[in-house]
């Protein structure tokens, strides 16, 4: 006999996860671009830690992805200091986020990559 509870949790628990994913946001102000769900601030960057921003992909980075499918979207930010210095991130529309990080940078806006 099937025990539906312990069947249906798990997929449960996979659904709102995937779900949660698909909440996270990005935003660029003053000092920082920060990762955020539902507002709250998951992770940030400092504007002045940042050295560079394109759209390569490379294998050590730390994602903060919110699709399944981010090669289309993603957004390699490389910074000065850590161990993992690419941060991938996925916003909708990868070359205005682009144009604007570089903005902020004072960099001159080209799309790189």
């Amino acid at each position: 006999m099937v025990r539906w509870p312990e069947v249906l949790l798990p997929i449960a628990i996979l659904l709102v996860v995937l779900w949660g994913i698909t909440r996270i946001g990005y935003t660029i102000d003053d000092r920082y671009v920060r990762v955020r769900l539902f507002g709250i601030t998951l992770r940030k960057i400092a504007l002045t830690d940042i050295a560079s921003v394109d759209s390569k992909i490379v294998i050590w980075n730390e994602h903060w992805c919110n699709t399944l499918f981010a090669w289309r979207r993603s957004v390699r930010i490389c910074r000065k200091t850590g161990i993992a210095r690419s941060f991938i991130i996925t916003p909708a529309n990868r070359d205005e986020f682009i144009r604007q990080l570089q903005e902020r940078l004072g960099a001159t806006p080209q799309i790189l990559g």
